[in-house]
């Protein structure tokens, strides 16, 4: 299966319906012509007129005009055509043998291109190809039965045309030149005649029995003619059939003398006479008589990809807006013309499409590309039913031709969806950890912390066993199990791998195709690192139009201005308020984002079909209701169960539970309550992927791409604490991106400043207190220190750093810690020495050098990263490496090539601000302040060399107002900021933005196995903790070549 995206770009396929035009080989929907690398067309006439390009009259403000423009490109009838400016009729040819100006003669057909073309790719030397190779045709539609002929004639390139004896081995026809140019004249080749009856058989084409205005353009060696003929005589004049839907139909495979490809296929329609043939959509001929509409890409068993757009042929031009929306930023309306849908018959959903033609020259060829994509059948023991069955049907009496003759016939087709790449409905912060992982087959893999979510997933379940590993824990959730339908919207368990939900806390999120890599090719080639920004609810909701759903769907009581709801603060947990709080320990959400703090219920909601909401696609149901009417039983307790006894998992592994009951009423529902979350669930997913040197966006829940921006060389990245901007390091470039992520700005998304470092920037960190950015520059032995204030590198430090290429920062201590008022930036080097840097002031009355003031004690052997310590407010720094040292010593205490994670803190210092005229502005020993190691783990520990962390985020304060000092830029975000502590109500101190229970270590090459991710219990003597019940021993979570990891607080 796969999911929502933009519009694809479409895919080539041989249509080999001569019935619908359809001959041609595949073409883009076009720009226009342009004279560089392909042949183009410029028109197509039947003398009488032209016939292609397609002409309307000129759009200005909204309004026709009465100059008439050519229709060159999707842009033209894009910016032209409308109801109330429809496409021109074409001109017909006459009901009698005359050519343009009245006098007897043939019928024709005349198409020009912009240079030369090459005779061989459309006209054929062979007996049997009757002068024409088949790149070019000329055919008559019937479009009652949908049977077609081939128009029987002559064609010629610049007055030449294969014709004559045959002769050699194999046979060839010779190439004769039968009419030219002289004198200002159309003359006939006299020595030519072949059929020997006294008349030369150049005789009859347009021009030699009597020229007439436009005769002298039938000739040149970029014009291809091609003229009625039944009887082999161009001399007896005849009309192309009558009562036909008569087109010349031109493909791609049409080529310049020089060598270039035609840009994009053509398929010119006339009738003899008036247009009285009606507008069809292209059947095959009886007694099969089916439905030319079909996916476009399929995979080899003749399954379409849930991806594909649909190709539907016509058997003449059809005006576009007729049939459905053109392209635009807007949801496409319903089309009275067509239906596309699937799903059982209680719950069909209908999928609106936009459709455009296949070409700017060719509107019998439509493509219509849904508005999300199809769900598909999932695996093969696990098949999503008619969910993979897709039903188009066109209606009667709906669309019309270019000369306003209506449709009459309807009719249908089904196809069928395969697997496809896989849909994504993953669990959300603070419930989620994020892996990047490498290898062969580079990409993203979810960590479910919460456990008990009704994602995709594979939805087997034993009621009488209702623990079996691999199964879904969701039909285990308590709001499922026992009051799953009370609820709003109601809940039930999966039965498809669309909704089957989590397999339990600890275990990798599964796609609908139960791959665990859930962001991947082509998505994706590379991994470099991830970070996430804004909650996707601030941009997507389905909230009423025009701030919220923009087409099918809306729901007036998930609107903006109704997410109100009040906190309390209960140590590191925020619950929503009930009744009065005493001390006033209460904050009032409004209308904010959707909270870090709190994980939706279910996390994830499941997927909903239809979906909740069109444009933008909002394929999840709301999370459980505020006003649901139940109390939520899913609270901290046993997330593993027992397998030994057939007991499940009952409660979240947190110990105190951050689920709540929260989203909006239900549309209809009066009065709506306040609430505090809502669909989109997620947020932002930043993802360097730096084998396409592109900056990925993603939406962290379904892992569809939301934008891609190129950048010179992205490596590492680093959010800013107000969420405003995201700093990447391009470092071969020696520059530093800066891109606008406040979805509210006019300038989201885009790189607002470009700035230039020393050689090898690397590592980069933001001072949470969003003062400066630091940026590690390897190759230059320096660190750069841009203020978050102007974006400009105001200083460059050198001093005792040797290959810096991470970089840690923990808060400027204002009220908390040793109260220094200063912030610490740890700095790991190539060597393994972590340098040192105290933030300023470094004024006359300063209390902070501004620079270097020592390197720790300790060494760290082949150091792979570093990471601020969360927990702790003295300021302290977890350093991965290999070779554990000795907490007392510092020194080695175990093997050389041994894992380890070491915590480096902060232990004893003086307590308050140090002037710098204190002992001449030369305090040794940092400053005063001892630095010493914590606990030092190795493989006693771990299970191999780690080379990235994270931490959990249930318990966390990021709905209290961000941290900021006097010297932070700009004011602090009021909700979700990125500081790593929160100022506490009603005190004068602090406390960590997160308390997590675990850390987690990213292993790719453990001791045993492929890749590992080591969970740490921080609660006591930091343990690896065994994250599988199913499995003898203490298991870690298998990753294979698990290179990131990324939690929403990560630096």
């Amino acid at each position: 299966m796969a999911d929502l995206r933009l519009p694809l770009i479409a895919l080539g396929l041989s249509a080999g319906f001569i019935a619908s035009c359809g001959g041609g080989g595949s073409s883009t929907s076009g720009s226009g012509s342009s004279a560089g690398n392909n042949l183009n067309l410029v028109s197509v006439s039947n003398g009488f007129g032209e016939l292609l390009p397609f002409r309307s009259l000129r759009m200005v403000d909204g309004a026709p005009t009465t100059e008439v423009v050519a229709l060159r490109s999707m842009d033209d009838i894009l910016a032209n055509v409308t109801a109330a400016n429809p496409i021109l009729p074409p001109v017909r040819f006459e009901s009698s043998a005359i050519v343009p100006g009245g006098n007897s003669g043939n019928h024709y057909f005349v198409a020009r291109f912009d240079r030369a073309l090459s005779l061989d790719s459309i006209l054929s030397d062979l007996p049997s190809d009757d002068g024409m190779r088949g790149t070019i045709s000329v055919v008559a539609l019937d479009p009652a039965t949908g049977n077609a002929v081939q128009v029987a004639g002559r064609a010629f390139i610049n007055g030449k045309t294969y014709a004559g004896t045959p002769t050699g081995t194999p046979q060839r026809v010779p190439l004769q030149q039968w009419v030219a140019r002289d004198a200002g004249a159309t003359v006939v080749n006299t020595s030519i005649d072949n059929d020997l009856d006294g008349i030369p058989d150049g005789q009859g084409f347009p021009g030699t029995d009597g020229e007439f205005g436009g005769a002298s353009s039938l000739l040149g060696e970029n014009v291809f003619v091609f003229v009625a003929d039944s009887d082999g005589k161009l001399s007896t004049h005849e009309t192309f059939p009558a009562g036909r839907e008569l087109r010349l139909v031109i493909s791609t495979e049409v080529y310049a003398a020089s060598g270039q490809q035609l840009a994009q296929q053509a398929k010119a329609c006339s009738t003899v006479g008036p247009d009285v043939v009606t507008p069809e959509a292209s059947f095959s001929p009886p007694p099969q008589a089916l439905l030319r509409a079909f996916p476009r890409t399929v995979d080899q068993s003749g399954k379409a990809d849930p991806e594909t757009e649909i190709e539907i042929q016509f058997t003449e031009p059809v005006q576009p807006w007729t049939f459905g929306s053109l392209p635009s930023r807007t949801i496409p309306t319903p089309s009275a013309a067509f239906s596309v849908q699937f799903g059982p018959q209680a719950a069909r959903t209908e999928v609106p499409c936009t459709v455009r033609p296949i070409s700017p020259f060719d509107l019998t060829t439509f493509i219509m590309t849904p508005s999300f994509t199809f769900p598909g059948e999932g695996p093969e023991f696990s098949e999503c039913g008619v969910f993979n069955q897709v039903d188009l049907t066109i209606f009667g009496n709906q669309f019309l031709d270019l000369s306003s003759n209506q449709n009459t016939r309807a009719g249908a087709t089904t196809f069928f969806v395969g697997e496809g790449p896989g849909i994504v409905n993953a669990p959300v912060t603070p419930d989620a950890i994020f892996i990047g992982r490498g290898g062969s087959e580079p990409g993203i893999s979810v960590i479910d912390m919460n456990g008990f979510g009704g994602g995709t997933g594979n939805p087997a379940f034993d009621t009488f066993n209702p623990i079996i590993e691999g199964n879904s824990n969701y039909p285990n959730n308590p709001n499922v199990r026992f009051q799953g339908g009370a609820l709003s919207p109601p809940l039930a368990p999966g039965s498809c791998t669309i909704n089957g939900g989590s397999a339990g806390v600890f275990t990798l999120t599964k796609d609908s195709s139960l791959n665990d890599k859930i962001a991947r090719s082509p998505i994706l080639q590379n991994t470099s690192d991830m970070m996430l920004g804004w909650s996707l609810d601030t941009t997507y909701n389905n909230g009423p139009s025009p701030f919220g759903c923009q087409g099918g769907g809306g729901n007036l009581c998930a609107n903006t201005g109704l997410k109100q709801v009040a906190i309390t603060i209960d140590g590191s947990a925020i619950n929503p308020a009930t009744g009065g709080v005493a001390g006033g320990n209460q904050v009032l959400i409004d209308g904010g984002p959707n909270l870090v703090s709190w994980s939706p219920h279910p996390n994830p909601p499941p997927l909903a079909f239809p979906p909740l909401c069109v444009s933008p696609y909002l394929g999840g149901q709301e999370p459980t209701a505020v006003d649901a009417g139940a109390q939520n039983l899913l609270v901290g307790g046993d997330a593993f169960g027992n397998p030994e006894t057939g007991t499940p998992p009952s409660g979240l592994i947190s110990s105190q539970g951050v689920t709540f009951f929260q989203g909006p009423s239900r549309a209809g529902t009066t009065p709506c309550a306040t609430y505090g979350l809502r669909q989109q669930v997620g947020h932002f997913l930043y993802v360097v992927d730096r084998s396409r040197r592109e900056l990925v966006v993603l939406n962290s829940n379904r892992m569809t791409v939301i934008d891609r921006i190129l950048l010179p060389d992205p490596t590492s990245l680093a959010v800013g604490p107000n969420l405003d901007v995201l700093a990447v390091t391009n470092q071969t470039s020696d520059l530093v991106s800066m891109i606008d992520i406040d979805p509210n700005s006019a300038s989201f998304h885009t790189v607002i400043k470009n700035v230039l470092v020393e050689a090898g920037p690397r590592g980069v960190a933001w001072d949470p207190g969003n003062e400066d950015l630091m940026v590690a520059c390897e190759e230059a032995n320096a660190v750069a220190v841009i203020s978050a204030w102007s974006l400009e590198v105001r200083k460059t430090v050198s001093a005792n750093l040797t290959q810096p290429f991470d970089i840690a920062i923990t808060p400027r201590q204002s009220n908390f810690g040793f109260r220094r008022n200063v912030y610490f930036a740890y700095i790991l080097n190539r060597t393994g020495d972590v340098s040192i840097y105290e933030s300023g002031p470094n004024t006359v009355n300063g209390w902070g050098y501004d620079d270097v003031i020592g390197v720790a004690n300790q060494r760290f052997l082949n150091p792979k990263g570093i990471q601020p310590d969360i927990l702790e407010l003295r300021s302290g720094v977890w350093v991965l490496h290999e070779g554990p040292l000795n907490p007392t010593t510092g020194q080695l205490d175990g093997l050389v090539s041994e894992g380890a994670a070491t915590n480096l803190v902060v232990t004893s210092g003086v307590v308050g601000a140090i002037p710098l005229s204190v002992q001449a502005f030369s305090i040794p020993n940092f400053r005063d302040m001892n630095i010493a190691i914590k606990i030092s783990m190795g493989e006693d520990r771990l299970s191999g060399v780690p080379v990235d962390m994270a931490f959990d985020n249930m318990l966390n304060l990021g709905a209290v107002i961000n941290f900021s000092t006097q010297f932070s830029a700009g004011s602090p975000i009021p909700l979700n900021g990125k500081a790593l502590v929160r100022s506490t109500v009603n005190t004068n101190s602090a406390a960590p933005v997160s308390v997590p229970r675990f850390a987690f270590f990213a292993v790719p090459n453990p001791q045993q196995g492929t890749g590992v991710v080591d969970v740490i219990l921080m609660d006591g003597p930091f343990l690896r903790f065994d994250t599988n019940a199913f499995q003898d021993g203490i298991q870690s979570i298998p990753a294979e070549d698990c290179q990131v990891l990324m939690d929403y607080f990560r630096q």
